[in-house]
């Protein structure tokens, strides 16, 4: 029996339901649009979906244990600028149904990436040494270190994940910060930097100092550029190797004439750090040098010639100049060299170069003297005219070792007087060297006459080799040097020809005996246009 009644209440129910439009069990539905946020930034909106009934409130969380309900009663729930994560879920309630509950969107928010602090670094004179920088206060993970040497001009990935960088010996200014993200969500952010400035002792520049002639009159120095303390100004008058230390702490150094080569610089030290030295300023002295002039001689007269050399100077040749009379009265001569060549003097000369550096005062070196000897005396003495085949003695004389050329015709060359016997007319040439060498000559000229021929010519002669008329015999040939005979038969041909004949010979031909008969000759002499002719007998029996 109760079985039947629940049946019938149940169909009873349903039938209301359906004829009467009762409303149906409240269903909470599906929440959408939970994201990851970053709190600096977030905004949007969640959806309801699925529900059966009214959104009776929406609530949030940020546990997901204690609920605050809101007052929002549609199906979408807003969302701006969350600080933290947050829970959001809808009530939903159909007419006399319980309210039900709808899923949960989750809105996670990560705090902002925060770069923290990094410890370490300084102010340093050389290397760093090995160490450690540390980060703290970081909010993120490390993604990165990074670093630059430009002053954060381009940077330098290090990989490295940790709160900790070691790092060896740093020589350079360098700049090192971590790169630190909280979540992908979020931006990056770099730390503070941790730096490493090398601040070593710079002396700086000093400006002054320069080239002077002779002294530099009063100035000051001025030192630019420093970093650090000064400790003391110091010079050196030797080039660097020793120092004298000046007290004074300032950038300025005055000085007063100062007259040989010195070198100024300041003494710079910044607090610890290595003490360092300024460029130097130079105070050179560098006035004119003429030199010294080498090249002195003792030459022959007129024939001779040599050079000069400066050494040793300080500037340029502006000039050369000479003196004939031990520098009473100088000449100019145009030579801008260190050399001076001469030729063939006269007399004694004295020579000096004239040397000028930049604007200093010129200056003259030392007088190198070129002296000029006499020429030995000579005389070859007078000329003479002879008769061709005679002689004649040279009457020369002087004061040193002769010596005569050309060598024809003479009996010597070495003495003063020698006899000359020359077949032609010739000049003799006398030259005489004395004791330095110097050498002078004198010329003598002798003319040889030739005797027009007045001589018998023989026109008979017996080549039969008894001694006795068996040569030609032509009086007096043998001062006749430049004759010339020809003799011919009968018949005109010619058997015997010679060039200076000397009455030798014997009537022979191609070296056998002519026969006996009558032979013509010709005689002729190359200083004459005469010529001589006639008969000739050749009898080898007589």
């Amino acid at each position: 029996m109760m079985k039947y009644f629940i049946k019938k209440s149940i169909f009873f129910f349903i039938f209301c339901l359906t004829v009467f439009n009762v409303s149906a069990l409240s269903v909470g539905g599906s929440t959408s649009g939970g994201k990851i946020y970053c709190d600096t930034s977030n905004s949007g909106f969640l959806s309801l979906t699925g529900f059966n009934g009214t959104a009776l409130y929406w609530q949030s969380s940020t546990d997901s244990i204690v609920w605050m309900n809101t007052t929002n009663t549609i199906p979408q729930q807003s969302y701006y600028h969350l600080k933290q994560t947050t829970w959001y879920r809808a009530i939903v309630q159909d007419g006399v149904f319980p309210p039900d509950t709808s899923t949960v969107s989750l809105l996670t928010i990560y705090p902002s990436s925060v770069g923290g602090t990094v410890s370490g670094g300084g102010v340093f004179c050389g290397g760093s040494g090995a160490g450690t920088l540390n980060l703290t206060g970081n909010t993120g993970n490390v993604l990165n270190w990074q670093y630059s040497t430009n002053n954060g001009g381009s940077w330098t990935s290090a990989a490295n994940t940790t709160t900790v960088l070691n790092y060896t010996n740093i020589t350079q200014n360098t700049l090192y910060e971590a790169v630190v993200q909280s979540n992908p969500a979020c931006p990056t952010d770099t730390s503070s930097k941790a730096s490493f400035v090398f601040s070593p002792s710079i002396a700086g520049t000093v400006s002054g100092g320069g080239t002077f002639c002779l002294g530099s009159g009063a100035g000051t120095l001025n030192l630019t550029g420093n970093t650090g303390t000064i400790l003391n100004w110091q010079y050196s008058t030797n080039g660097g190797t020793s120092w004298t230390t000046v007290i004074n702490s300032t950038t300025q150094l005055n000085y007063t004439n100062i007259t040989q080569n010195t070198l100024y610089e300041a003494v710079v030290q910044l607090g610890s750090c290595k003490a360092d030295t300024s460029s130097r300023a130079s105070f050179i002295f560098n006035p004119t040098v003429a030199g010294t002039l080498s090249g002195s001689n003792t030459v022959c007269y007129g024939v001779n010639n040599g050079s000069l050399h400066l050494n040793n100077n300080v500037g340029g040749v502006s000039g050369w100049i000479f003196s004939t009379n031990n520098g009473v009265i100088w000449t100019s001569v145009l030579n801008t060299t260190t050399n001076f060549f001469y030729t063939n003097l006269t007399q004694t000369t004295w020579y000096e170069a004239i040397v000028k550096n930049g604007s200093c005062k010129s200056d003259t070196c030392n007088h190198v003297s070129i002296t000029v000897l006499p020429l030995p005396i000579v005389n070859a003495g007078k000329d003479t005219v002879i008769y061709q085949g005679e002689s004649a003695k040279l009457n020369g004389s002087g004061v040193g070792t002769p010596i005569w050329a050309p060598v024809t015709g003479l009996d010597s060359t070495n003495i003063f007087k020698p006899v000359a016997s020359p077949n032609n007319s010739i000049i003799y040439i006398l030259t005489v060297t004395d004791a330095n060498s110097c050498k002078n000559a004198d010329s003598v000229r002798i003319t040889v006459n030739v005797k027009q021929f007045s001589g018998i010519v023989s026109n008979l002669f017996t080549p039969n080799g008894d001694g006795i008329n068996d040569n030609w015999y032509i009086q007096d040939i043998q001062s006749y040097t430049d004759n010339e005979v020809f003799v011919y038969n009968i018949y005109g041909n010619l058997v015997y020809t010679k060039k200076g004949y000397t009455n030798d010979w014997q009537g022979t031909y191609n070296g056998a005996a002519l026969p006996d008969g009558t032979y013509y000759y010709v005689l002729r002499f190359d200083s004459s246009d005469k010529i001589f002719k006639g008969s000739l007998d050749i009898f080898k029996n007589q």
